[in-house]
């Protein structure tokens, strides 16, 4: 166990800071509310210990961030500071699938052939790299579970009440979980509830702000907008067949096949069935870049034939609880991602399936070594097969997630505010007013994070992040404390117009400058650039100028 864990660790240590490239948005919005709970106790948004996060763009869970609070105040706010926390908690995950195979199923080997697995599979690496809530989600749901196993009720049930701080998709799912092993494992109900006062007092004290954010908060509006139900798309396409020109609009059986009864149900069973499918699963993974690397699946391919296999084992011995607790997991966890627009193969809200889908794979392995074991030469000749190819898989992925996906995938990291901002804090105070591009990407908490503008004067000098028109002459954006202005200029004719002596603007490729011409070494005249910045691949991306 402990060489799987050293393993585990490299992998999910190795160049932490800048694999993937840099920090995306919602990362760094974790980082900067980080660094504002451990020095002020509020979120940046100037919220007392919250229970519910407001960000600028939407409202979030909150665990994450006070996780990561002491490690941003021990570290600072660096990218390191921001990741290490999940990479831990990946990590911890393994030995937790360690424990609970082992548990389970009584058996020691399997539970090694299950954390082996998961330390490396892609899927887990990923999203152990990353400040993403998911990671933390699965902790709880393992540690609820396994506590639930050993009857350790008070510890499960504080382990699932603290999903739901986690991310959404646990208010549907981590209920259902919990109904599962309830059914499965029908615990008397003397030993749920012959317990103190106190810890009746715990759990209500612990599940009442969720439950309102959940039914009346911010984090029942979000499920809306993300929701299959939400989807106008679907609404549209209901409504362009009924109208086509080829069809009696009138007609039964218009209204029979295209309504929203069937619609929305074929859209969830389409998002339910993404999660089981070979494309999702062991050939390409989530399209979304920031979600999988691309030309490789969420598992090893090595391990499709032994998923068959643990899966074939697992329904001809359905009776054991065990394998039942496993099957009711697998089958429920894609329901919350299938019940949102975009949920078909969406790696993060389907991370939920990872843990049944590595046991079933670790159930696969281990039937094939008890099955070789009647013969020495079969088993050596199966282990060295499968350890080649196990080595083979790993090593193609890695070599992809290092070498290719790192550089390919930067823009989707939103690649370049670190070094750009970081160039600019000299500037900041004796610059007269500062005027930042806040249409490439939105800058605001960008800046904060990476210039290590303090959150206590942030939550003081925080207005509005509402882009009006004209704020300054042709500038459009809004303004951010005395001399900050996030916006774009609309031509750079404006731009030249009305920089002051002292002004300084970071512009941005493509957005205040046409095509391919580079200001760092041919600047427009009456302009001066401080500062540049170029993308991986040494095309420019970032200039801070000032005028002459």
């Amino acid at each position: 166990m402990v060489t799987i864990l050293l393993v585990a660790i490299f992998l999910r240590l190795y160049k932490l800071s800048t694999l993937p490239i840099s920090l995306f948005g919602d990362e760094i919005d974790v980082g900067y509310h980080a660094w504002s709970l451990i020095t002020t106790g509020r979120d940046y948004m100037g919220n007392l210990l919250p229970t519910y996060i407001q960000s600028l763009s939407e409202w979030r869970a909150p665990l994450l961030m006070y996780i990561t609070a002491p490690f941003v105040g021990i570290l600072g706010p660096t990218p390191f500071a921001v990741r290490l926390p999940t990479t831990l908690l990946g990590v911890l995950n393994i030995y937790l699938v360690y424990l609970l195979a082992n548990k389970l199923f009584k058996n020691k080997s399997l539970g090694l052939i299950s954390a082996l697995i998961l330390s490396l599979t892609p899927w887990h690496i990923h999203y152990s790299r990353v400040a993403f809530e998911s990671t933390l989600l699965l902790t709880l749901l393992l540690s609820g579970t396994l506590f639930f196993i050993k009857k350790r009720y008070p510890l499960s049930i504080i382990s699932f009440i603290l999903t739901f701080y986690t991310y959404s998709t646990a208010s549907l799912f981590t209920p259902l979980l919990a109904l599962s092993l309830f059914l499965i494992y029908r615990p008397p109900l003397t030993n749920l509830l012959k317990r103190s006062f106190t810890l009746f007092g715990l759990y209500f004290i612990l599940f009442l702000p969720i439950a309102y954010h959940l039914t009346l908060g911010q984090a029942a509006g979000r499920f809306s907008l993300i929701s299959v139900f939400s989807d106008n798309e679907i609404i549209y396409d209901i409504v362009n067949q009924r109208t086509s020109p080829w069809v009696d609009q009138n007609a039964f059986t218009e209204k029979l096949f295209h309504n929203k009864a069937i619609s929305y149900a074929g859209k969830i069973g389409s998002n339910y069935l993404s999660a089981f499918s070979p494309q999702f699963l062991f050939i390409s993974g989530d399209p979304n870049f920031r979600h999988s690397v691309g030309r490789f699946g969420e598992l090893l391919w090595v391990t499709a034939p032994f998923l068959v296999l643990g899966f074939v084992h697992l329904i001809k011995k359905i009776n054991n609880k065990e394998n039942k607790l496993i099957l009711a997991w697998l089958l429920l966890s894609p329901i919350p991602s299938a019940l949102t627009s975009d949920g078909a193969m969406h790696a993060t809200r389907l991370i939920l399936t990872l843990p049944p889908l590595i046991i079933i794979s670790a159930l696969g392995i281990h039937q094939v070594f008890v099955w070789l074991k009647i013969s020495l030469p079969k088993w050596n000749l199966f282990m060295g097969i499968f350890v080649i190819a196990t080595t083979v898989n790993i090593t193609a992925y890695w070599h992809r997630y290092s070498a290719h996906y790192k550089f390919e995938s930067a823009r989707h990291w939103q690649h370049g505010y670190k070094e750009i901002f970081q160039k600019t804090i000299p500037y900041l105070d004796s610059a007269n007013r500062i005027f930042i591009n806040n249409t490439y990407e939105p800058s605001l908490i960008k800046f904060a994070f990476f210039a290590k503008y303090p959150p206590k004067k942030f939550q003081q000098n925080f207005n509005t992040n509402i882009s009006q028109e004209n704020i300054i002459n042709d500038f459009d954006g809004f303004r951010f404390a005395d001399k900050y202005y996030f916006g774009k200029s609309k031509k750079l004719d404006n731009l030249l117009g009305f920089l002051q002596p002292g002004d300084i603007y970071l512009a941005v490729q493509l957005e205040e400058v046409d095509g391919a011409w580079d200001w760092s070494k041919e600047p427009p005249s009456g302009l001066k650039v401080l500062e540049h910045s170029n993308d991986v691949f040494g095309n420019p991306l970032f200039y801070l100028v000032t005028p002459k």
